[in-house]
């Protein structure tokens, strides 16, 4: 793993980084190296072949690897030498991950040993020592109720034994600084703070932990956030993502902050420029992408990019009635899974859309595309949308024969007859096409509940239809 440090911003900064610069023709700049390694890769490779041998294949499929022959070591990537402590000392990386149970388990106040760790690490031999005097002082309130020598009564009869408990006294032991600040735990508002719910526990580790981390000036600091939504509602999830947004602006130049994240109300928070996307086994830049693509998503901060990104198989439609249909005809006659993500973007054009699909998942057939749309009677946008459908496999375009939705919809099969029994009307095509139209969300929203109640039978149209068979497959 390669770590590289660009455009150190001041001489402090250039004086820790000096020993690792690269000389580049565009621009200088620093790189270490961690390796994790065979200390000897003779002594290993005879070691693996001794395990092996007389191994058949399904054998060596769980095969475990002798990782005690392994060792790690950092070096400096200009000239392969080991880097010292004393260097390294120099970078931190912290890490807050998403598994912070352990930090929240009620009564058992783990808490302490984050909150003590802090505590000890912020103070200075002064407060320590006032902490230790004050520890003394607590100890000779204890000494005065003579609890020792309620329980150590001498007896004068026993003269031979006498002398020696007239000896003992009780004192404080050598106080230990970590023992001393671990019987303090955190209150919020009237109850101990492990008796709040998971989300609000998290939600003030998070606000400890960073504010913590990001006030560090004398060394390069990476903080690592794994998942900040993890048991959060939306609410305090945006009061989180507010919170480090701000605080990595007005941060100093020494501190850089990842988040890895499922949520897209993280994502809309940050810069679309500084988002890395990492899907099988390619990690894209967005930073990389058309600064006209990024501009053209970060003007749609509702919509659910993930989704789009991210799912298996998606569908795009143009408006909510498309959407509602195909979910209730996949809800309706899918047994298994579909696994099937419908959005709807709310516009007419999908080229956009398929262009920033394609920079993660072009000539990936694992993740496939079906797009649906009206003809309108544009035959240049039918085409150039179509180009996405011959070019790409895993794309799939189809256009309505008629005009509309509506318009194939009421054509296709017996659904006139249907549709006319649903309604109660005695129309021909042009006349029902027309009034679904009329009140587009309203009478789709009645035809799709009549058909997850089985009241109704009616076919999907055919530019639907193939779609979905398309992704499916």
């Amino acid at each position: 793993m390669t770590l590289q440090f660009v455009e150190p911003e001041n001489s402090y900064e250039k004086a820790i980084l000096f020993n690792w610069l690269i000389k580049d023709e565009d621009e200088d700049c620093f790189k270490i190296r961690y390796d994790f390694k065979p200390k000897d890769n003779k002594e290993f490779l005879n070691t693996v072949r001794s395990l092996l041998k007389d191994s058949k294949i399904e054998d060596i499929n769980c095969f475990t690897l002798p990782i005690e022959f392994y060792d790690y070591q950092i070096v400096s990537v200009n000239n392969e030498k080991l880097i010292s402590f004393n260097e390294l000392k120099n970078i931190k990386i912290n890490h807050i991950n998403a598994e912070r149970d352990n930090f929240s388990d009620s009564s058992t106040m783990k808490s302490n040993s984050i909150l003590t760790r802090l505590l000890i690490n912020n103070l200075n031999e002064t407060e320590k020592n006032i902490i230790n005097q004050a520890y003394i002082s607590f100890f000779s309130e204890i000494e005065r109720t003579k609890t020792f020598e309620k329980i150590i009564q001498i007896n004068e009869e026993f003269e031979n034994i006498t002398d020696h408990l007239k000896q003992l006294e009780c004192i404080p032991n050598l106080p230990n600084l970590k023992n001393i600040l671990s019987n303090i735990t955190l209150r919020y508002g009237e109850e101990f703070l492990y008796q709040r719910g998971l989300g609000q526990r998290n939600l003030i580790y998070i606000f400890i932990l960073f504010a913590y981390y990001k006030i560090n000036k004398s060394t390069f600091n990476l903080c690592c956030i794994e998942e900040p939504e993890a048991h959060l509602s939306i609410n305090n999830l945006k009061l989180v993502t507010d919170f480090i947004h701000k605080s990595v602006n007005n941060s100093n130049s020494l501190l850089q902050t990842i988040i890895s994240t499922h949520s897209p109300t993280v994502i809309n928070k940050l810069k679309l420029s500084n988002v890395l996307v990492l899907t099988g086994e390619k990690a894209i830049n967005l930073s990389n992408t058309s600064q006209e693509l990024l501009n053209y998503l970060r003007k749609r901060p509702n919509f659910d990019i993930l989704k789009l990104l991210f799912a298996n198989k998606v569908i795009l439609v143009e408006g909510t009635t498309e959407e509602m249909l195909i979910n209730a005809f996949l809800t309706r006659n899918c047994s298994k899974l579909n696994n099937i993500e419908v959005i709807s973007i709310n516009q007419k054009g999908f080229k956009t859309f398929l262009d920033v699909w394609l920079i993660l998942n072009k000539e990936n057939n694992k993740k496939k595309i079906g797009i649906i749309r009206d003809f309108d009677d544009q035959h240049n946008a039918k085409n150039e949308h179509q180009q996405y459908d011959i070019k790409n496999e895993n794309i799939t375009v189809r256009t309505t024969t008629k005009y509309t939705l509506e318009d194939d919809f009421v054509a296709t099969n017996d659904n006139l007859k249907s549709l006319n029994k649903l309604f109660k009307k005695n129309f021909n095509q042009e006349e029902m096409s027309k009034h679904l139209k009329s009140d587009k969300a309203e009478g789709m929203l009645l035809i799709c509940d009549a058909l997850l109640k089985n009241e109704i039978e009616l076919s999907l149209p055919n530019h639907i239809d193939e779609v979905i068979r398309k992704i499916l497959c």
